[in-house]
């Protein structure tokens, strides 16, 4: 029997039992594609042998492993509840909120230029809010005076309508 495979004996011999002939690991940070840090989750044998393991991102779900991630998994979900709260807090001060913005205008009412994710993003700043322009989302860009709605992203599935008042400085 070759080195290799005794060491893969091993491996297969001290993990938790996967049902799909894949390897259960638990991610030690976030894997696009897979999952957050402190899952638990099922692969292939290949790609947790081959990518998962040597890049660190994960660590074979062993009876230890796995204890000690259910010991753990309880304060991660009140940390997640957390974070939750905080930010479904943040959107109902935004969703309350009804910014005013000054902008150079011409005739009639047309701006020079348009108000942008950046202009918001800046004025929410001075309310005291840290939003990220990226997650600021206009259907079409601001030219007009005006109220306008914006939807404001604070997190994965918490959203706020915010209101935008662009008064015309001539």
């Amino acid at each position: 029997m070759a080195v290799g495979s005794e060491r893969a004996n091993a491996i297969q011999t001290s993990t938790v039992q996967a049902s799909g002939g894949g390897m259960k690991v638990i991610l030690k940070r976030d894997v696009k594609g897979l999952g957050r840090e402190g899952d638990l989750r099922e692969v292939k044998d290949g790609y947790a042998r081959n990518h998962l393991i040597p890049t660190g991102a994960v660590v074979l779900a062993d009876l230890d492993a796995v204890r000690n991630w259910e010991r753990h998994r309880d304060q991660r979900d009140e940390r997640d509840r957390a974070v939750r709260s905080d930010a479904e807090a943040m959107a109902e001060r935004i969703g309350g909120l009804a910014l005013q913005i000054g902008v150079k205008a011409g005739e009639r009412d047309r701006l020079f230029g348009s108000v942008t994710t950046r202009d918001i993003a800046d004025r929410l700043r001075v309310e005291g809010i840290e939003i990220d322009r990226h997650d600021i989302h206009l259907r079409e860009p601001i030219k007009t005076v005006g109220e306008h709605e914006v939807r404001v992203h604070v997190m994965a599935g918490v959203e706020a309508q915010l209101r935008v008042e662009v008064v015309a400085e001539h």
